[in-house]
């Protein structure tokens, strides 16, 4: 009798072998090592600078209660909620860019951050009249809960503002689209900082703090009320991910596979907006992560989507923590905000980008 073939393991071995050495594969991995490495330093870093054993230590409990109250309620959560917000970011502008078919859409470019911002200072405001206290602080929890939905109402109002102020003839301006945005944006800043003028009360320096997009004082609760929409964003930016494919096509031949355009750029709309105004709701508008990184996703993963949104996820936080993480140590015992410190990085990578537009 014949014996059965036994080669299927070995054909097995050879792919995830072939896997494992493809560029695609090397790409990941440097993502999750750089992440990796930014994590540990984002942890270990700070005013007070550890050692790695003093983190292992605190991470397991087995150290003096100052080094786990710096590990466990200062610099750990303060990290992961950087990497939440870089995923978000990083993934809005990933959606806006490839909606818009403008490698200069962006979250705070298009106005969104501006638009989230406004609604949500103007719930700061509100919820000081209806919360008041003397510390203006003690306030902080009560916005947490509402402010991210506050912020994508915000959102995603100037979102559909600027989509439909960018149409031409029925069609997606690039252009049109981009300077629509940064009008709306330069208003809606304008309006918030009047409301914060008007407000003329203690709680404007803790405004202000968000608005600079800080991580400064983040907490488990910040982590927690983030994280149930990293998961909605990430859940729909992957039902997105083959529409958007066939939305790279011309919007005739779209339409003749039978994709229904309109609602599929609707949704991804959406998404994107969630992405970025939970995030601005959490940590305040952080700008730049979102322009960076799809830009170098792209030139990294070539017309790969799959491969672009791993990057966007992994690059994203990267660059988040990072920023947090230079802000942070530079200039110590001094703090500069991460969203100042992304847009001294994304600022000359902006204008490279706009030079090489026709």
């Amino acid at each position: 009798m014949t014996q059965p073939a036994t080669t299927t393991p070995r054909a097995d071995q050879r792919s995830l072998r072939k896997f494992c050495t493809s560029p695609i594969a090397r790409l990941v991995l440097a993502g999750a090592l750089s992440l990796a490495m930014v994590l540990v330093a984002g942890v270990q870093l700070g005013a007070i600078d550890l050692t790695w054993a003093q983190v292992w230590a605190g991470l397991a409990g087995e150290s003096s209660q100052h080094v786990q109250r710096v590990v466990f309620e200062l610099r750990l959560p303060r990290t992961l909620t950087g990497v939440l917000i870089g995923i978000h970011f990083a993934l809005s502008g990933w959606l806006l860019q490839l909606l818009s078919r403008n490698p200069l859409a962006e979250a705070g470019i298009l106005g969104i951050s501006a638009g989230a911002s406004l609604v949500a200072v103007a719930a700061f405001i509100v919820g000081d009249w209806l919360v008041s206290s003397a510390n203006p602080y003690n306030n902080t929890s009560f916005a947490l809960q509402y402010l991210p939905l506050f912020a994508m109402a915000g959102g995603l109002v100037t979102a559909l503002a600027v989509y439909f102020l960018g149409m031409r003839r029925g069609h997606l301006s690039p252009v049109k689209m981009t300077l629509t945005g940064a009008v709306l944006a330069g208003m809606l800043h304008a309006l918030t900082t009047g409301a914060l003028a008007f407000w003329g009360h203690a709680h404007t320096e803790l405004v202000a703090q968000w608005l600079a997009g800080s991580l400064y004082g983040a907490e488990w609760e910040h982590l927690r009320t983030l994280l149930p929409w990293t998961f909605i964003g990430l859940a729909g930016v992957a039902l997105l991910v083959r529409p958007l494919e066939v939305m790279q096509l011309d919007d005739e031949h779209v339409r003749t596979l039978g994709l229904v355009l309109n609602r599929w750029r609707a949704f991804a709309l959406l998404i994107a907006t969630l992405l970025a105004a939970s995030a601005v709701g959490v940590v305040g508008p952080v700008g730049f992560i979102g322009l960076l990184i799809p830009h170098i996703s792209r030139r990294l993963a070539g017309a790969n989507l799959p491969v672009q949104l791993v990057l966007c996820v992994l690059l994203g936080a990267v660059l988040a923590v990072l920023a947090d993480l230079l802000g942070r140590t530079l200039f110590s015992p001094y703090e500069v905000p991460v969203g100042v410190v992304s847009a001294v990085l994304g600022v000359p990578f902006f204008l490279y980008l706009l030079s090489r537009q026709p």
